[in-house]
């Protein structure tokens, strides 16, 4: 795996972990906030979160075993023991922050037709198939970006050298 797949789950994990800046102010709507609770509710926001934390947590997983032969059992304990606990207990802040914008970023009639399309057969379908969905797109990019991101990145940096540029070490 180059460098900037290990930044870019970096990123997630820590994205997913941080405490969320976007929450709603006081003059925020109350009515719309309240009516972006439900759509998160509705659309499986919490488990679709949750199951993106456990992904980005088991590649980092991975990487860190890859970098620390024989200690995998060690590895997996530390992520099982510090990491996941602690990120797990953020999420709340992540999904107060995405409501927060969900809210601001839509009308009340909006978010009724969201709601809305939650609450029918195709919407309860998509919540149903997401998790689904997602772990197939996830093992598909990952198995795209093998390949693709590879050639980019050696592409790129051959490049970048054939400027004069540097190339850091850790990105």
């Amino acid at each position: 795996m180059r460098p900037v797949s290990a930044i870019l789950i970096l990123f997630l994990a820590l994205l997913v972990a941080a405490p969320a800046q976007a929450a709603p102010g006081k003059g925020d709507d109350v009515q719309r906030l309240e009516k972006a609770r439900i759509l998160m509710e509705l659309s499986g926001s919490q488990a679709l979160a949750d199951q993106t934390l456990l992904a980005v947590t088991r590649q980092a997983e991975e990487l860190m075993a890859h970098e620390n032969p024989g200690r995998e059992a060690e590895v997996t304990a530390l992520v099982r023991d510090h990491f996941l606990p602690k990120a797990r207990a953020a999420l709340p802040d992540l999904s107060r922050g995405i409501t927060g914008l969900y809210a601001a970023h839509f009308t009340a009639a909006e978010l009724d037709q969201m709601i809305g399309f939650y609450r029918s057969p195709a919407g309860r379908k998509l919540v149903a198939l997401s998790p689904i969905i997602i772990e197939q797109s996830m093992s598909l990019g990952q198995a795209w970006a093998e390949g693709v991101a590879d050639r980019a990145w050696d592409s790129f940096t051959r490049a970048a050298r054939d400027r004069g540029l540097a190339i850091p070490k850790q990105l």
